[in-house]
Formats: structure tokens, sequence, C-alpha cells
């Protein structure tokens, strides 16, 4: 999320890491929340530049994802 505080731009994200991306390798309670956290972002994707949902297991995929 970009925000404009004290006339400056900021780029604000939240990340939380697993032991990888693919659900079978991933224990039922870390498929909820990335589940879940999918829905919260859907919820929130209003405006012009909504906040995304991003899963990615590395930096360089994130980056390659926001466009």
């Amino acid at each position: 999320m970009l925000i404009e505080h004290d006339g400056a731009e900021r780029l604000f994200f939240v990340v939380e890491t697993k032991g990888g991306l693919f659900a079978d390798d991933l224990r039922e309670k870390e498929n909820a929340k990335i589940h879940c956290g999918k829905a919260h972002f859907a919820a929130l994707a209003t405006g012009e530049n909504p906040a995304r949902f991003v899963l990615a297991n590395q930096l360089s995929d994130l980056f390659s994802q926001g466009t």
C-alpha cells in the first residue's frame, strides 16, 4: 500500500512466511490462514489502486506480480 505521509510516499506491506507455496506442503491451519488472507484482501479491493494479496516465495516474485 502506497501512502503519503508528511509529504513523502511510503510503501507498506505485510509479509507472513510459510514453509512452501503448495497446499500439500502446509498444515491445514496454515492453508486456512492463506484462504482468510485472500478473502480479506478481496474485501478491501476498492478504489483505483487497491491493496492486494500476493502469494510468493521470493521477493522478486512479489514485485513481478505487482504490475
